[in-house]
């Protein structure tokens, strides 16, 4: 009987809520959390052998320097969360499998995950679910339309296919973290994204992302839909590939302002294909392999930039359609803008190609000074540049700088006359490194010394006179032609009777003897 009663209690605990035991000085959790609890660093280490529902109207708290292990279990927030360390005493979360080394069907599932009935952060209020001073390692951040807060945290990852936050609507803020992933090689599950944006108006703000990325597709925010304001923050991860992105636009209206891109010369700071306008502006792209590419689609405006010592400043693929707009596009090793659109106030200056065949567009009011190899490259079609400052107020050394039909015959005309006689005020000032331009020399015809005059005579314009002249020249022809005929004729005969004679004396010597 005691054993039975025994059974039927331990049943009772289960089934009624949150398994809560301590073992060895940690404490083991699982099950639904139905009533308001806290784990203090008394309760710490915590270990999940099993997921944890925080219900709605119910709050967790957690305090700080408490470590919780999740294992491979989530933490699913349906009420409120409070996770809340210092920076002196942070809150560390852990999955079991902290391993580089997975097998090919490997997921990582240790995630925390808010649904659309948790409570939305307002430090004004103060409630809300925030997550603040907590390091995450290989532990992932799940947001389905609801707006938590996390700030000052430290993810650091190196699961191949998993991402360390992943945002399906809502309004959550992103703030103050440092995002640190590390991956290599691991195509299998797609690309590797920091961040993902499925849908939502998330605020993400003032985060670090860093890591390494060898030989595969990443994206350090990827925005599949949605409106994010993506503002003051900082990419600088050791960049080893070509396909790496700091912030790629899919679908959607992403608002990129004053961000910080460090490219390593392999990430591309933006990519956008989304068929939406939107803008980009206030950003420094620096050593990029290209600080904004547009695919084709695209309606994007790219306005007061930065463009620097990459190796493009801004592509274009055919098909886009860009606003270029008071950018410094300076010292890229390659173009400061290939391709084209509405070119206005920029200072393009110290790139190889200030401009690379821009198909389409105006190109005006910018300072296009000192590009190495040419200001600006023609297509097939005819380019209007006018009222842009060259360097230089001279017409013959300005298009000296250009390459279109003057160069080729199959290419258009660029037409740049007239041009601006000092820099655009209205455009970023011209960096002080930007060489002075020098006037191509005019070439001059030294005269020829003679002791007579030259007198040249012209050549007779094709009157009655000179038709009448070529007649006679004509004429002349054919009675040399006669003449010649007539002699050949003659020293033939004359042949002839010679040899007859000759045979005539050869026979009558022959009689004789």
């Amino acid at each position: 009987m005691k054993r039975f009663a025994c059974a039927v209690l331990i049943v009772t605990i289960l089934v009624s809520g949150l398994f809560f035991v301590r073992v060895a000085h940690a404490t083991i959790v699982n099950g639904t959390l139905t009533s308001d609890t806290e784990w203090t660093q008394a309760d710490s280490p915590i270990y999940f052998n099993g997921s944890v529902m925080v219900s709605s109207n119910v709050t967790l708290t957690i305090d700080a320097g408490v470590t919780v292990n999740f294992g491979m279990y989530w933490l699913n927030v349906a009420g409120t969360l409070i996770a809340v360390g210092t920076a002196s005493n942070p809150i560390t979360f852990l999955a079991s499998n902290n391993s580089s080394s997975y097998p090919s069907n490997y997921v990582a599932t240790a995630t925390i995950s808010f649904g659309p009935i948790s409570i939305p952060s307002s430090e004004l209020n103060c409630s809300g679910s925030i997550i603040r001073y907590t390091s995450l390692n290989e532990v992932s951040v799940q947001i389905s339309n609801s707006s938590p807060k996390i700030d000052n945290c430290l993810f650091d990852f190196t699961a191949p296919y998993t991402q360390p936050i992943s945002i399906v609507g809502g309004s959550p803020t992103i703030s103050n973290c440092t995002i640190n992933y590390n991956v290599q090689g691991f195509t299998e599950y797609g690309n590797a994204n920091s961040i993902s944006v499925f849908n939502g108006d998330p605020l993400i703000t003032n985060d670090i992302f860093e890591g390494n990325y060898y030989n595969l597709t990443s994206n350090d925010i990827c925005v599949e839909n949605g409106a994010p304001v993506i503002t003051d923050n900082s990419f600088a991860g050791n960049y080893a590939s070509s396909n790496n992105n700091g912030i790629t636009v899919n679908s959607g209206t992403a608002q990129i302002t004053y961000n910080k891109f460090q490219g390593n010369s392999y990430l591309t700071g933006v990519v956008d294909a989304s068929p939406s306008s939107f803008t980009v502006s206030g950003n420094v792209f620096s050593n990029c392999l290209s600080g904004v590419t547009a695919q084709a689609g695209s309606t994007l405006t790219v306005e007061g930039n930065s463009f620097l010592r990459g190796t493009d400043g801004i592509d274009v693929n055919t098909g886009a359609s860009l606003t270029i707009t008071d950018n410094l596009i300076d010292s890229n090793s390659r173009y400061g803008i290939n391709g084209g659109g509405d070119i206005t106030f920029n200072t393009i200056t110290n790139n190889q190609i200030g401009i690379h065949n821009p198909p389409l567009g105006t190109i005006s009011n910018n300072n296009i000074v000192g590009n190495t190899q040419w200001s600006v490259t023609a297509t097939i079609e005819d380019i209007d540049a006018q009222n842009n400052w060259w360097g230089i107020a001279d017409a013959r050394t300005i298009n000296q700088t250009i390459y279109d039909s003057k160069c080729d015959y199959h290419l258009g005309t660029i037409t740049f006359v007239p041009f601006l006689t000092a820099p655009d005020p209205s455009a970023p000032v011209i960096p002080s490194s930007t060489p002075t331009i020098t006037p191509v020399p005019t070439p001059t015809t030294s005269p020829q010394q003679t002791s007579q005059p030259i007198i040249q005579t012209p050549s007779p314009t094709p009157t009655q006179n000179s038709q009448s002249f070529v007649y006679q020249v004509g004429s002349l022809l054919n009675l040399n032609v006669i003449t010649t005929f007539t002699a050949v004729t003659l020293v033939l005969a004359w042949v002839v009777v010679t040899l007859g004679y000759a045979a005539k004396k050869h026979f009558q010597t022959k009689k004789k003897n």
